[in-house]
């Protein structure tokens, strides 16, 4: 059983480990890789124009390489 001052320092350790391993992600790697937006709702993604129409598109090439 760890007692309290092993406690802490293994707390330490995480935190420090943590900070070093987590960051945020740059907005430019997680931005929609079709309009560049960085947020939408739902309901925006679902019946985005650009997304739509890139699928389309990939699913045309799609069928004239099978």
């Amino acid at each position: 059983m760890l007692d309290e001052q092993n406690k802490n320092q293994l707390k330490r350790l995480l935190q420090s480990i943590s900070q070093h391993i987590i960051q945020d992600v740059p907005p430019e790697l997680y931005a929609c890789e079709i309009c560049r937006k960085t947020e939408c709702l739902q309901d925006e993604w679902i019946t985005c124009e650009n997304r739509i129409a890139h699928v389309k598109c990939l699913e045309a090439i799609k069928d004239k390489t099978d």
